[in-house]
């Protein structure tokens, strides 16, 4: 595995492959452009009107659904059991693991459905990893692609259970069309505890450092870069990473028997493009703080949801050009690195192998050529 650090921007940029299972190699977007695809949050297509010579293009058309795209993947398996077909197998004996797991299924469908995401099933499936095992685990990915008016590059759900672990998440890159945050959401079973893990990642430089408890904490700028991240800090506190949000989050935190892993340093979370409220915990194995985990891991989801939803409303628009062009170039940057967090991750748990491949899988392709996008 070639991982390459850009050192004029200070983040790791990588070429994921798998090498467990078939060649997952990383190709470009199959011509759909932000901008000009034929998705929308509207399941009601339009009328056509046949003298109107943009009336085709103009249309609101009609998107395969996605319980009728699993139906069809799975031959006729119900959703829940089609977003992991080989999932249900070598459970860990508990119902707390079922508990951490069960948010995932129906998150991944709410975002797919209200979004009308388009199925990327070949992603997964060329690197062998739509169905899988690791050990006495088995497991599934699942990803989609929302161009135009969705406004998604990437988004993927991963379930893996059996044995003595079990790992859910549901991650999505947003498009260059607004600068809703990323969304990161994972709950898993390892070790005999609970890890959670939920981020919404800043879409611009806000110099973000778990140092500084709060806005007021960070030091006065003392250059035109300073000052435009503190700009950054304001404005997403305001629409985001709102006082509500930090009160859920703080919540979290305290629960029973909670304990936060370490925090990033500053040059961590600007690789990572971390958030504010970044969520990165252990919890112990109970029924209690399963339901709390898997409860959180959903609710991460509906706030990004509405997020998305409501982009208009919130005037989180970006206009084309420079604006779209620079947060494409930074967003391409930021997956890239997500990939290194996930292999990072995923070696250690399952193997350097065995973790690459399921980083890659997960990750998904990270050189998509996007109309408006950086070149």
């Amino acid at each position: 595995m070639l991982l390459l650090v850009a050192a004029s921007h200070g983040l790791l940029v990588g070429s994921p492959v798998c090498t467990m299972h078939r060649p997952c190699s990383v190709h470009m977007n199959g011509g759909k452009g932000f901008g000009g695809g034929e998705a929308t949050r509207d399941p009601e297509p339009t009328a056509v009107d046949p003298s109107d010579p943009k009336g085709k293009q103009q249309a609101i058309h009609k998107a395969e659904s996605f319980a009728d795209y699993l139906a069809r993947r799975n031959g006729g398996a119900t959703p829940a059991s089609a977003v992991a077909p080989a999932a249900a197998a070598a459970a860990p004996a508990g119902t707390e693991v079922e508990t951490v797991i069960a948010w995932q299924p129906a998150a991944l469908s709410k975002v797919a459905e209200a979004l009308q995401l388009t199925p990327k099933e070949d992603y997964a499936a060329d690197c062998g990893y739509d169905a899988f095992s690791i050990g006495d685990a088995a497991g599934s990915i699942t990803s989609f692609e929302g161009p135009g008016a969705p406004n998604v590059a990437w988004c993927s759900g991963l379930l893996l259970k059996g044995g003595d672990t079990a790992r859910s998440a549901l991650t999505a890159f947003c498009g260059p069309l607004t600068d809703v945050p990323h969304l990161v959401a994972s709950a898993g079973v390892s070790d005999g505890g609970i890890d959670l893990y939920i981020d919404w990642r800043p879409r611009a430089d806000a110099a973000y450092d778990p140092a500084f408890a709060t806005l007021e904490n960070y030091p006065e700028p003392t250059d035109r870069n300073m000052f435009a991240q503190g700009s950054n800090r304001k404005d997403f506190a305001a629409a985001f990473y709102t006082e509500d949000a930090a009160a859920w989050r703080a919540e979290l935190l305290a629960l029973d028997g909670a304990s936060a892993n370490e925090p990033l340093s500053a040059a961590a979370m600007a690789t990572l493009s971390g958030g504010p409220l970044l969520i990165d915990m252990r919890l112990p194995l109970t029924e209690a703080a399963a339901a709390a985990a898997s409860d959180a891991c959903a609710a991460a989801v509906d706030r990004w949801l509405g997020w998305m939803t409501s982009a208009g409303e919130m005037k989180r628009e970006l206009a084309a050009g420079a604006k779209q062009t620079a947060t494409y170039a930074r967003d391409t940057k930021v997956r890239a690195n997500h990939y290194g967090f996930l292999l990072k991750r995923y070696t250690a748990a399952y193997g350097e192998a065995e973790g690459a491949s399921l980083a890659a899988a997960d990750a998904g392709p990270l050189d998509e050529a996007y109309v408006g996008g950086a070149s």
